[in-house]
C-alpha cells in the first residue's frame, strides 16, 4: 500500500512540473574522420528540459513565430515573439521578469509599440535593442525603475545607392564594445549596415564574395539585356546571423557557394575574414555532403552561429536541426541534436544561445519552445581539453585527451592533442605514434623532421668519428706498409 501512494505521489509529482526533464538522450552523437567518413561518438550534450511560455506564465499564452533568442550580462532570457509583436523576458528558473508590447516615450504609454521584432541584442548596459522589422527601424530601449522607456531609434539611411523602392527591415542587430551598431537588412546584399550610436550611417561591413563560372559567363553572354536586369544568379546572398566574441571579432554566417566556402565568417573589426580552417580539404558548413533526397534533403544551411569560450562557435543547420560545434582552429569538435516529434528534437530550429556551459535552442514550430541542453562528462572533457589548448597548455590538456580516448577510441582530435603534448615534451617519436592515429598531418610533419634531425644529430657525429678512425687506419697502415716494406727491400738491395 505505501509503495502505490508512493508511486501516485511521484506521478503527481511529475505531473505538475512546469519543465519536462529528459532522461534519455534521443539522437546519436558523431564527428567525421579525416577521410570524411561520418564516425559515431558519444552525445556531447543532452536534452534536460524543454518548456514554452505556457510553462512560464500560462496568462501569456503561446508563442507565435518566434525568431530570436538572448541572454544577457545577468543571465536573463530574451525571447523575440514575432507574431505576438512582444519580448517575452524570464530568468532560468522560468520566472517572468517582464514582457515587453509597449514603452514610454516622452512621458506617454505606447501601446503596441512593436510590428513583427525580429532580432535582440542586450548591451552590457543593459540597453535593449531590437530589431523592429514592420516598424522599419532598430528601437533602444531601457529600463527604469521596472518601467520600459523609450532611448532613441536607427531609421533608413539616407544614402545613394539605395533602390527608390528600398524598405529598411532589420533582422538582427549587434552593438559592439565601442557603441558601433551592427543591422543585417533584409535584401541588402552589400554586406552588413553598419552605425554609429546616435544613428549615424557608417558603411556596409563585411561584403560576401561572389564566385562566377565560365558556364555562368557563357549563360549571360547568350542573354538579353532584360534578362540580365532580372538575373540575380551572382548578387551575393544575405547574412543570416550574427554574434561577437570577447575579442570584438564578429562571427556571421551565409550560404553563398555552401560547398566552396565557409558558411561561417570571423570578422575582424575592418570587416575582413579571418576564420581560421586548417584543413583545407574541408569547409565549415555543417555536414560533409547531403542528402539527395529525404525531409532531410539538400546542404546543411547554417542559419545561427554563437561565439563560445576559448576559441569555439556554434552555429545551427535549419536543414537537420543539428548544431555544429568548431574550435579556433576549425576542427569539428561534436555535433548533436536532429529533427523529429521526441522530446529533445526540434521541428522548425531558429536560433541559439548559450547559458554557462549550457545551451538553449529556440524552435518555433506549434506554439513554440525553448530546448535546453547540458554537457555531458564527454562534452565538459572536450570543452576542458579546448580551454587548456587554446591557452597554450598543452601538457595539462593531455590528461582531458587521455580520459576522451577512452570514452571514444574514433576522437581523432584527442590523439592528436596527446600527440602535440608530447611534441612539447621533447618526445618527437612518441608524438609520431598519436598523431599517426589522429591522423594529423600538420604537425606529424613537424614531429617526423625533428625526429630526423635528431637522428641525424645522434647519429652523424657517431658515423664521421668511424668514418676519421677509418681514414686514420688506413692512412696509418699505408705509412706502416710502406716504411716496413721499403726497409726490407733496401736491406735485400
Amino acid at each position: 500500500m505505501f509503495k502505490k501512494i508512493t508511486a501516485f505521489l511521484l506521478i503527481l509529482l511529475l505531473a505538475a512540473s512546469p519543465v519536462a526533464v529528459l532522461a534519455d538522450t534521443p539522437f546519436q552523437g558523431y564527428t567525421y574522420n579525416f577521410w570524411g567518413t561520418l564516425v559515431p561518438s558519444p552525445a556531447a550534450y543532452v536534452p534536460i528540459r524543454s518548456f514554452g511560455l505556457h510553462n512560464i506564465c500560462p496568462e501569456l499564452g503561446d508563442m507565435a513565430d518566434p525568431t530570436d533568442l538572448h541572454v544577457d550580462a545577468e543571465n536573463n532570457i530574451y525571447v523575440v515573439d514575432w507574431g505576438n509583436d512582444r519580448i517575452v523576458i524570464f530568468d532560468m528558473d522560468l520566472n517572468l521578469i517582464r514582457v515587453i508590447d509597449g514603452y514610454y516615450r516622452y512621458g506617454e504609454w505606447v501601446e503596441n509599440g512593436l510590428r513583427r521584432p525580429h532580432g535582440i541584442f542586450v548591451t552590457d548596459d543593459m540597453e535593449i535593442f531590437i530589431a523592429d522589422e514592420h516598424n522599419n527601424r532598430v528601437v533602444v530601449l531601457n529600463v527604469i525603475d521596472g518601467d520600459v522607456h523609450f532611448v532613441r531609434e536607427i531609421l533608413a539611411p539616407d544614402i545613394e545607392g539605395l533602390e527608390d523602392d528600398f524598405v529598411f527591415s532589420p533582422l538582427h542587430v549587434l552593438v559592439d564594445r565601442g557603441g558601433r551598431v551592427f543591422v543585417i537588412v533584409r535584401h541588402v546584399f552589400e554586406g552588413i549596415m553598419s552605425f554609429s550610436d546616435e544613428g549615424e550611417f557608417l558603411g556596409y561591413f563585411g561584403t560576401i564574395e561572389v564566385s562566377f563560372n565560365w558556364i555562368d559567363m557563357a549563360w549571360r553572354f547568350l542573354m538579353t539585356e532584360a534578362q540580365i536586369e532580372f538575373d540575380n544568379a551572382i548578387l551575393p546572398r544575405e547574412f543570416q546571423s550574427m554574434d561577437i566574441d570577447q575579442y570584438g571579432f564578429i562571427f556571421t554566417t551565409h550560404i553563398e557557394n555552401w560547398h566552396l566556402n565557409n558558411q561561417v565568417m570571423r570578422l575582424n573589426p575592418r570587416g575582413e575574414d579571418v576564420l581560421v580552417n586548417f584543413n583545407d580539404n574541408v569547409v565549415i558548413n555543417g555536414d560533409q555532403g547531403y542528402r539527395p533526397t529525404g525531409p532531410m534533403s539538400g546542404p546543411s544551411v547554417l542559419i545561427d552561429v554563437i561565439a563560445r569560450s576559448h576559441g569555439k562557435y556554434s552555429a545551427l543547420d535549419s536543414t537537420r536541426g543539428r548544431v555544429y560545434t568548431y574550435d579556433s582552429e576549425g576542427n569539428l569538435l561534436y555535433v548533436f541534436g536532429g529533427m523529429g516529434s521526441l522530446e529533445g528534437m526540434t521541428r522548425m530550429p531558429r536560433a541559439i544561445e548559450m547559458i554557462g556551459d549550457d545551451m538553449l535552442l529556440l524552435d518555433s514550430l506549434g506554439r513554440g519552445r525553448i530546448i535546453h541542453y547540458a554537457p555531458t562528462e564527454y562534452g565538459r572533457l572536450i570543452n576542458r581539453a579546448i580551454a587548456m589548448r587554446y591557452g597554450g597548455h598543452e601538457r595539462y590538456a593531455v590528461e582531458y585527451w587521455r580520459q576522451l580516448v577512452t570514452l571514444d577510441e574514433n576522437f581523432a582530435l584527442a590523439w592528436s592533442g596527446i600527440g602535440r603534448s608530447l611534441l612539447a615534451a621533447g618526445d618527437n617519436v612518441g608524438a609520431m605514434e598519436y598523431l599517426r592515429q589522429g591522423m594529423d598531418v600538420r604537425y606529424f610533419s613537424i614531429a617526423f623532421r625533428r625526429n630526423r634531425l635528431d637522428v641525424m644529430q645522434g647519429t652523424l657525429p657517431n658515423v664521421f668519428t668511424a668514418g676519421m678512425l677509418l681514414v686514420v687506419l688506413f692512412v696509418g697502415g699505408k705509412i706502416y706498409y710502406r716504411v716496413k716494406f721499403g726497409k726490407r727491400e733496401e736491406e735485400e738491395a
